[in-house]
């Protein structure tokens, strides 16, 4: 095989400039979050070790205060419009506190709030040690794996458990969540994926769905394993949704992990996970939940690219969601 020195010179001047560019936006993020320190000269004992991630809306830092390990987040708010960063930060550090009150101890809990800097867009949570669930999940035998799982479901029922509601649902508005697949080799699968929603939607018009003012981003990278113990980190949801969406969007990220069984989606990965959360009302269970997951199935498989066995993987199980017969819901009272 020859390779061409052009095409690898412009692979290295591609790889050079995206190391530039990752550099520039860290030192921005490292120069905006001293600007707003320097508005708390009070602040004592902070030392701010690395820059985490850049995103649009916020930078996340690894810090030290009072020698011990924090993460700080700065919300900037989108387009550098710091009175929304500030309003931002205030609202994720009092979810995470509100969470906190009820999740501070035993094996089920979310990570210590420390500190909310008022007006600056800063908040500091204790660090989690652990390994994440996501890389867990990747490996694990049967066994391991419905445990997790299990302990997942029970971990979202904690965090609910003292803010559901009812509402009624409305299926169509999920549907055009999909990203489009028409420069993808999934357009056919998407189509399919489409079509079977579409048949299921009519039925779910109106049917009671429970709501919750949930995690925001219940996701297995998002759960820290310490032992027995399991964490929950990046609490920031300040929306009430339909429980099955979160469900959804966890547990086709799980079976991203390996080759799907038959039907719809593993029985072994449902069963352990409602055993954890507890009773779910039927229609939420079957109709609302396959729903959410054939949408989070898809919108996973075209997001962010994800790595080729992961990607064969959500193939497969949306060729075998889609292959599967669709149950009417039984009529509600």
């Amino acid at each position: 095989m020859t390779v061409d020195p052009a095409q690898d010179l412009t692979t290295d001047q591609r790889d050079k400039d995206k190391r530039a560019e990752k550099h520039a936006r860290e030192n921005a993020a490292f120069a905006a979050l001293n600007a707003a320190l320097q508005t708390h000269p009070q602040l004592t004992g902070l030392f701010v070790e690395d820059c985490l991630r850049v995103a649009e809306d916020r930078a996340v830092f690894s810090a030290r205060l009072n020698d011990q390990p924090v993460v700080l987040k700065h919300f900037h708010g989108k387009q550098g419009r710091g009175g929304q960063g500030a309003a931002q930060a205030a609202l994720v550090h009092a979810e995470l506190t509100s969470r906190y009150q009820i999740m501070h101890s035993g094996s089920l809990r979310v990570c210590q709030p420390v500190a909310l800097l008022d007006g600056t867009g800063i908040t500091l949570r204790a660090f989690q040690a652990g390994t994440r669930l996501d890389r867990i999940l990747q490996t694990a035998d049967g066994p391991t794996r419905r445990q997790k799982l299990q302990q997942a479901g029970a971990w979202l029922g904690l965090y609910t458990s003292d803010r559901t509601s009812i509402g009624n649902f409305g299926p169509w508005k999920w549907i055009k969540t999909l990203p489009s697949a028409e420069n993808t080799p999934h357009k056919s699968l998407i189509a399919s994926l489409k079509t079977c929603l579409r048949q299921q939607a009519p039925d779910l018009v109106g049917v009671p769905v429970q709501k919750a003012r949930t995690h925001g981003d219940f996701a297995s990278l998002n759960l820290i394993c310490d032992g027995p113990d399991m964490i929950g980190i990046d609490i920031e949801n300040q929306h009430s949704l339909a429980l099955t969406k979160d469900m959804a969007r966890f547990l086709a990220q799980a079976q991203s992990y390996r080759q799907p069984a038959s039907g719809w989606m593993p029985e072994s990965d449902l069963s352990a996970f409602l055993t954890g959360f507890g009773p779910l009302p039927q229609p939420d269970q079957m109709p609302l939940l396959r729903f959410f997951y054939g949408v989070e199935l898809g919108k996973r498989l075209l997001s962010n690219t994800p790595p080729p066995q992961e990607t064969a993987n959500l193939a497969a199980a949306l060729h075998s969601y889609v292959a599967s017969p669709i149950d009417k819901p039984a009529p509600t009272d």
